[in-house]
């Protein structure tokens, strides 16, 4: 696979636009020279503590994919389980935790032809889907997939596909780099860390742009977009969509983020590039024949003790996914000792919501079902018995 240094990297961009992992580029260039240059390559980025999810996941890798496994801090009994669990899948270990902002750039700016990207909680059973969504990047699409953003239609991870070739063009068009990490107006105050110091600060020439594609009911206040934040005063981060309703409260908006790949899409659109959408499901939390993403499946727990002692149906469809597997992958001899340490803790949060382990798997078929997923297949049936 060739590779290129793409025409707005650090040498020519200001400081403060610095990308993610640029120390990473070489050793990733090499990575990417190894791998098939047939078949656009699916990357699949997970940190420590999910090797039970991706377990789950290469049950759904069709045979033939042309997939490669992105890591973040992982042990080295960790890496080890991963490559046994995978077959020796190609893999890039990065020692630091980071997050999928940072990947996001780390791909584009080192990728010069189309490849997707699949997170490792989202489950694909059909296979002609990874074929389809990057066969969907003709001429003149910047990116494809089938979870889609609304009311402006862009699309959105855990599942899609991206043709790097495009951002040199939208970025001359638009007169000005863009990165595919998150974006704000300001920078970053008190409040949670969904952007931390990974937020880009949105310049004039963005701005211009998105005077094209994006209305604004208020300055700096765009109306509610699929993939936009909204900051409220009390520092929690949520939904624009969900603005009014926080607004009847009585919180009120202090800022608004872009999250991750929404400003690139918006820029693209401005640019003249499409957005496509080989199939349409709103939102990214879908339960389908075709796939399945509860989404959240990292950090669910997080919830607070009140919120999951408010009665088992308010325990996200996240936490019946993360609990069955974890008690599956537990079942391997060569489990690393965090994962049986977690159990315990997830036990007892259970128990807080007052449900057991039996009833979240009782739960999950019928909503599988209910949704038609094929609960006999045997992928599932692994999970469900």
């Amino acid at each position: 696979m060739n590779t290129t240094t793409h025409p707005t990297d650090a040498a020519a961009a200001p400081a403060s636009y610095d990308e993610a992992l640029l120390a990473e580029d070489q050793r990733f260039q090499h990575f990417l020279s190894g791998l098939s240059t047939g078949a656009p390559v699916w990357f699949c980025f997970f940190t420590s503590g999910l090797l039970h999810v991706t377990r789950h996941f290469l049950r759904f890798v069709p045979p033939g994919l042309n997939v490669a496994f992105v890591c973040s801090d992982l042990t080295r009994e960790e890496a080890a389980v991963r490559d046994t669990m995978s077959g020796g899948l190609p893999a890039f270990d990065i020692d630091k935790r980071v997050g999928s902002h940072e990947i996001f750039e780390l791909l584009l700016r080192n990728l010069d032809r189309p490849f997707g990207m699949v997170d490792c909680d989202c489950f694909v059973t059909k296979a002609d889907w990874f074929t389809r969504c990057t066969d969907a990047l003709t001429e003149g699409v910047a990116v494809s997939g089938p979870f889609t953003y609304g009311p402006v239609p862009l699309a959105a991870p855990p599942f899609m596909a991206l043709d790097p070739r495009a951002r040199p063009e939208i970025e001359r068009a638009i007169g000005g780099p863009v990165s595919p990490a998150a974006y704000a107006y300001i920078p970053p105050g008190p409040e949670k860390e969904i952007d931390g110091a990974l937020a880009r600060l949105i310049e004039p020439h963005h701005e211009a742009a998105l005077a094209q594609v994006l209305a604004l009911e208020g300055h700096r206040l765009p109306f509610p977009q699929g993939g936009l934040l909204d900051v409220l005063d009390d520092g929690r981060e949520v939904r624009s969509h969900e603005r009014y309703h926080h607004a009847q409260n009585g919180n009120a908006v202090i800022r608004v983020v872009f999250d991750g790949l929404m400003l690139y899409q918006l820029m693209a659109l401005a640019a003249g590039w499409r957005v496509a959408h080989f199939h349409s499901y709103p939102g990214t939390k879908v339960f389908a024949p075709e796939l399945v993403h509860a989404g959240g499946i990292s950090y669910w727990h997080r919830l607070r003790p009140g919120e999951l002692a408010a009665g088992r149906h308010e325990l996200p469809w996240s936490a019946h996914i993360d609990a069955l597997l974890l008690e599956d992958f537990n079942a391997r001899d060569d489990a690393p000792d965090g994962y049986r340490s977690r159990s315990l803790r997830l036990a007892a949060s259970l128990r807080q919501a007052d449900v057991t382990l039996d009833e979240l798997r009782e739960r999950l078929r019928g909503k599988l079902s209910s949704s038609g997923v094929d609960v006999t297949d045997s992928r599932w049936r692994a999970l469900l018995g």
